[in-house]
């Protein structure tokens, strides 16, 4: 039986900077799992509960966009310095562990699953594996005291420090205490990490572990809890053995435990404290709603919530009431114009995803070109600095920025008309500058 203890890690975030002071005063104190008996009084399994094969390529970096849009769980395989690089093995076990923890999910609540991160390889869709190798070696990481915080830092260190990401990292090297099988931190609405140590507990379910230090991570078990355990056993359940966040596991799969058993302490209540049912890092299957984005011109549209980056439109899928920061990126020589639909103007634009929700984003280049020309005697000025010719001259005009013509004819004559862009009698003419545009005005006795 692994038996789970208090291990103040969270202090370790806040040192890394990964959590500020504030989020660590309110995130639940994250738990170690440390087994009371040696590892050979257990079965030996893999550490995998389903024969999947990760056929990914290596990547050192957080590829984009996801396949499914909102707050996502990234993976990550960490190895130290002096390590072994053994990413085909561990990722396999990993991508088993991701969908025993799916399967299990959905079978313990129909509506939720995580959101892990997916991307799509030659063989189909599968996690999205970063591997980080840390500037420490095996011996340095080997002791406890340390390690969590270590692994923290080398995460940020590798960029992966986002406060809207969740990891789950397996750290791939020799530990001294091999009963210690994870660690978990995080605050319910910022950053979190799980850390598996996949030389440790031999026999017990890497995937009960990933998904006990995943609760951790996105808050559970909150400190309202009725049946929250004093003591040592803070921050888990003792009321129910079969409850994943009771303060011991034992040899028994994943799909032998439970979520929150009687829905009465941290997923599914109906209390008034946190309840990690609504985590943003789940996906809501009963509630999905689609944003469209419409991209004219040289440009992209992208999302502060990993999931969206449109080079042209494109519709992308969401927990219905996400709410998104949309970034506008003109293309070379190109400006952002407006914004229609759901927001409007050319500044930022925020976005509450609903049924029916729409975005578009127009993009032109910066400048385009005017040409006037002028027949018999007068001349013709723009408003703008540029324009004051006769006959002929051009010039470049911000673009969807209009510019006013005025035509000016010599004493005895008079302007019988203008041609091109610009029509009538009138000797003034607003040309509003939404492509290469020419005019004439022509000139008469008068």
């Amino acid at each position: 039986m692994t038996r789970l203890v208090a291990a103040l890690v969270l202090a370790a975030l806040v040192a890394a900077g990964t959590v500020s002071a504030s989020e660590a005063a309110s995130a639940r104190v994250p738990m170690s799992v440390r087994s009371t008996t040696t590892a050979d009084a257990l079965p030996a399994v893999s550490g995998a509960e389903a024969a999947t094969a990760w056929c990914g390529a290596a990547a050192s970096s957080d590829r984009r966009p996801n396949v499914v849009a909102g707050n996502p769980v990234h993976w990550v395989y960490v190895i130290p310095s002096d390590g072994s690089d053994n990413l085909p093995t561990v990722a396999s076990v990993m991508q088993a562990d991701a969908d025993s923890i799916d399967t299990w999910w959905r079978g313990q609540d129909p509506t939720r699953v995580p959101r892990n991160d997916l991307t799509t390889f030659s063989c189909g869709t599968q996690l999205d594996i970063t591997t980080v190798r840390a500037s420490r070696s095996s011996a340095q990481l080997a002791l406890l005291a340390g390690r969590f915080s270590a692994i923290v830092d080398v995460l940020n260190q590798a960029g992966l420090g986002s406060s809207l990401t969740k990891y789950i990292a397996y750290y791939d090297g020799p530990v001294s205490d091999e009963n210690v099988c994870g660690q978990g931190a995080g605050s319910s609405s910022g950053v979190g990490v799980a850390v598996v140590y996949d030389r440790s507990c031999l026999g017990v379910s890497t995937a009960a572990v990933a998904a006990h230090e995943f609760l951790h991570a996105i808050g559970a078990v909150p400190s309202a809890a009725p049946n929250e355990c004093e003591g040592e056993n803070s921050g888990h359940t003792c009321d129910d053995e079969s409850d994943l966040m009771y303060p011991a596991l034992g040899g028994e799969p994943l799909a032998a435990k439970l979520l929150d058993p009687g829905r009465n302490d941290y997923y599914g209540h109906a209390g008034a404290w946190l309840d990690t049912q609504d985590s943003a890092w789940l996906v809501r299957l009963d509630s999905q709603a689609r944003l469209a984005v419409a991209v004219s011109g040289a440009g992209s549209v992208s999302s502060d919530v990993p999931g969206l980056q449109c080079t042209a439109s494109c519709t992308t899928t969401w927990n219905a009431g996400q709410r998104l920061a949309l970034t506008a990126t003109p293309g070379t020589g190109a400006k952002l114009v407006r914004w229609t639909g759901a927001c409007t103007g050319s500044g930022g634009c925020l976005v509450d995803v609903a049924t029916g929700a729409r975005v578009s984003a127009l993009f032109a280049p910066a400048t385009f070109r005017l040409t006037v020309a002028v027949t018999g005697r007068g001349s013709v000025q723009s408003s703008r600095t540029g324009i004051t010719c006769r006959p002929r001259c051009s010039a470049s005009f911000p673009s969807f920025t209009a510019v006013r013509l005025t035509a000016a004819p010599t004493q005895g004559w008079k302007l019988r008309t203008w041609s091109g862009v610009c029509r009538g009698a009138k000797t003034t003419c607003t040309v509003p500058m939404s492509a290469v545009s020419s005019a004439r005005a022509t000139f008469v006795r008068g």
